[in-house]
């Protein structure tokens, strides 16, 4: 008879269970185990046995106990154990080794144009990312590669679909590409909603998050999960019309939000001024420049008039805007301005709308977070331990 959960009817207390417990918890003692899973203490004893014997699993003191014998925590083991990840944004990508938590021990930002073929953007990260894990010590483990990319993804697939800023790029080009180089777990996700969930605080917070970079890009995370939608498309904020008769986006419509509100409309809006780039606008509007400040301020205006329906219907904690363009104070002013005006009280009160990372930081936190869930997910654990047991070892 397999043990169960308590309140988790049907859910049996598998190393892959137990081991979810001990990371959850960031470290349990035996008695803790015990009280959580109603399980016999010799079964939990060997289960613990054979997580310790396949590396996943070790013992530490516990600290903070003054006198007496001190208890003994069973913690998830990630000594040494790193992700690699891939932030792909529309002109540039951030490579990096980061360790569990999705700090990043060592990163490079390569320069690169989104819209060329899959094979010119890719293979070139890809020896990047080689170099990077080539420099560590000796003593690192990879767990899983992540990549995030400006593109609607199928999750369970990390299939590139609807792809409006990937015109050339296959819908497996990623997965072949990037895939292919590491026999490890791979995921592949929606930049901004990898975004998003590394911008959270908590798994019990709610939030929208939005990058305005070269485009637009907006990820809602509800309960420590990623809200994608039927296809993967949920947030695709950027193709929202605001004015049927506006200007011409990339996608072949007119009056999208991002032919008003992203990095890239900005941009042509101030072509007369020379500040073509968005370091370049990003450094005018920190000296305070007036045209910079006044076409920011329109363009935070108009996005923050779109956002006001998702906020309403989200209901989030927090809207966090980032990306070199939406991170910059002013933008963030403009944006919380137009959205706390247009949203009712009941749900402007104790919105918090604020600032993000302008780098990738966020980025590389949230992929991590991905491919830890994937990685160290209780049906992958418990077929590793299986396939330990049918090459001869015993597992209870």
């Amino acid at each position: 008879m397999s043990e169960r959960l308590p309140g988790s009817p049907g859910v049996a207390a598998s190393h892959g269970h137990i081991l979810e417990l001990i990371r959850s918890a960031g470290g349990l003692s035996r008695q803790e185990l015990l009280a959580a899973t109603g399980m016999s203490r010799a079964t939990l004893y060997e289960r613990l046995d054979a997580l310790a014997r396949r590396g996943y699993v070790y013992e530490a003191e516990s600290l903070g106990v003054k006198v007496g014998r001190r208890p003994r925590n069973i913690r998830f083991d990630d000594r040494g154990r790193i992700a690699l990840t891939f932030a792909l944004g529309q002109t540039s990508a951030t490579v990096s080794v980061a360790d569990t938590d999705g700090a990043p021990l060592r990163s490079v930002v390569v320069q690169h144009e989104i819209t060329a073929t899959a094979e010119t953007v890719l293979a070139p990260l890809v020896e990047v990312g080689r170099s990077l894990l080539a420099e560590g010590d000796g003593g690192e483990t990879l767990v899983g590669v992540g990549v995030g990319v400006p593109a609607p993804v199928e999750a369970g697939t990390g299939r590139v679909v609807h792809a409006t800023t990937v015109p050339q790029w296959n819908p497996d080009a990623v997965v072949a590409s990037i895939g292919r180089a590491w026999s490890v777990p791979l995921v592949v996700e929606n930049d901004a909603m990898a975004t998003a969930l590394g911008e959270r605080s908590s798994d019990a917070e709610t939030l929208v998050y939005v990058k305005v970079g070269t485009g637009i890009g907006c990820g809602i995370v509800v309960d420590g999960s990623i809200l994608r939608g039927a296809h993967g498309a949920a947030g695709s904020i950027g193709h929202i019309r605001v004015a049927p008769d506006g200007p011409l986006c990339r996608c072949g419509r007119h009056g999208c939000l991002a032919a008003f509100s992203s990095g890239l409309a900005i941009s042509e809006q101030l072509i007369g001024g020379g500040r073509r780039t968005l370091g370049q606008i990003r450094e005018a509007a920190e000296r305070g420049d007036t045209e910079v400040s006044r076409t920011l301020h329109s363009a935070a205006d108009t996005l923050g008039g779109a956002l006001g329906a998702t906020i309403t219907t989200i209901n989030p904690h927090r809207l966090v805007l980032g990306g070199r363009i939406g991170s910059l104070p002013a933008f963030v002013d403009g944006v919380r301005e137009r959205v706390l005006a247009d949203v009712v009280d009941r749900i402007a009160n104790g919105l918090l709308v604020e600032a993000g990372a302008p780098d990738d930081r966020s980025a590389v936190r949230g992929l991590t977070t991905l491919v830890m869930r994937k990685a160290f997910a209780p049906a992958s654990v418990d077929q590793s331990i299986g396939a330990f047991a049918l090459a001869g070892e015993l597992v209870p």
